[in-house]
């Protein structure tokens, strides 16, 4: 996001810009030079004139040609660099994959792996004779871990992509991580029983582990929907 460009205005922060549309504003500053200005990749504001590609672009810029007729000319106005103290508090607008985010970014790349050898291992545990006798089960469990990798892999690539449909797809994902484990209880129980003519409820058994493991699930899941739905660095990153 290093193209994203803010200036000061008045003891305001103004942007994100692009660069162009930054050296447009900067043209018409009578001491373009002074403004402050900042953009990913800052430890700190600094004056316009300290910022190399910016300087050397207004070094080249031709003044602005003469209007044939008076027009009034609004400015932006500039914060002098021996005001730049002011803006010692002023947090520079938080843009890219770092911070909670990185973490965020971190677990989804994990959480692939983790679903990959998960299902690997459980398609390898099974027998011949278990693979003859229940292979409806197997294939409806390897179809549902199929999708979710799939959909987890997606939301990578939306995420790395800066696109603005991730926080939608990282939702629906970990929704689907929470409760796929019941989803496959209840399809397991489903098939038994309509195979066994036995009831629904001999086969759909929740143990106090799988209870304390979705509501640890629920819990993070929770979190981490609501860090995506209130961030700033969120709304500021996923705009493509």
């Amino acid at each position: 996001m290093a193209d994203l460009w803010f200036y000061a205005d008045g003891g305001q922060k103004r942007g994100p810009l692009s660069i162009s549309d930054l050296l447009t504003i900067l043209a018409h500053v009578a001491d373009p030079r002074r403004v402050l200005i900042w953009r990913h990749g800052f430890e700190q504001w600094k004056p316009a004139g300290e910022v190399y590609e910016i300087a050397q672009q207004l070094l080249q810029s031709p003044p602005p040609a003469p209007a044939s007729s008076p027009v009034e000319i609004t400015r932006a106005p500039a914060i002098p660099a021996e005001d730049a103290a002011a803006f010692k508090n002023v947090e520079p607008e938080m843009i890219g994959i770092s911070g909670w985010l990185g973490l965020l970014a971190f677990g989804q790349m994990i959480g692939i792996v983790r679903l990959v050898v998960s299902a690997a291992q459980y398609v390898q545990s099974i027998s011949a004779d278990m693979w003859t006798q229940y292979s409806i089960v197997f294939w409806g469990e390897i179809a549902m871990n199929v999708a979710l990798i799939g959909l987890a892999i997606w939301t990578a690539v939306l995420l790395f992509m800066h696109s603005r449909r991730f926080p939608a797809f990282f939702i629906v994902q970990t929704i689907c991580v929470v409760l796929m484990p019941l989803i496959d209880l209840f399809w397991v129980a489903l098939i038994f029983s309509v195979g066994l003519n036995r009831p629904f409820g001999d086969f759909f058994l929740v143990s106090p582990l799988q209870i304390a493991r979705f509501v640890v699930g629920a819990i993070g899941a929770a979190v981490w929907i609501s860090y995506v739905l209130r961030s700033r660095r969120v709304a500021n990153t996923f705009t493509n």
